[in-house]
C-alpha cells in the first residue's frame, strides 16, 4: 500500500521544505521508496535537491520543462487532463517531481478558471 504524506502550510518560513528534503532521504536511506513533489511556486525543494546547471536543463526557455507545469500544459491548454509528471531520479529509491517558477502563473490561470468549471 502506499502511503502519502503532504505538508501543506500558507505560512512561509515555517520549516515545511527543510523537514521534506530531510525526511525524503531519510525514508530513502532506510530503504522506503519515496518520490518528493515540488509544489511550491518558489520550487525550493528543487533546488536543494538538484544541481544548477541540472535546473536549468529541466526549465528551458523554449520547449517542453521537465517540471510539474509540464504535467499541466495539456489542462492550461484546454487539450486534456494533466499529464504524467516527470520524476528525476536523485538517489538510489530517492525521485522528485521539479518544480517550477512557472507554477505561480499557472495558479493563477487555474484559480480564474475554477468558477467557470461548473459551466463546461
Amino acid at each position: 500500500m502506499t502511503k502519502t504524506i503532504a505538508f501543506f502550510n500558507h505560512k512561509g518560513g515555517v520549516g515545511k521544505t527543510s523537514l521534506v528534503y530531510h525526511l525524503a532521504w531519510m525514508y530513502a536511506d532506510q530503504g522506503v521508496p519515496v518520490i518528493a513533489a515540488d509544489l511550491d511556486p518558489q520550487a525550493n525543494l528543487t533546488s536543494m535537491f538538484l544541481e544548477e546547471d541540472r535546473i536549468e536543463e529541466l526549465w528551458p526557455e523554449v520547449g517542453p520543462r521537465g517540471t510539474i507545469y509540464q504535467s499541466l500544459v495539456p489542462l492550461l491548454n484546454g487539450t486534456g487532463d494533466v499529464a504524467d509528471a516527470h520524476v528525476e531520479e536523485v538517489g538510489p529509491g530517492l525521485g522528485l517531481v521539479p518544480g517550477d517558477l512557472a507554477l505561480s502563473s499557472a495558479e493563477d490561470e487555474l484559480s480564474g478558471e475554477w468558477p467557470n468549471g461548473l459551466d463546461r
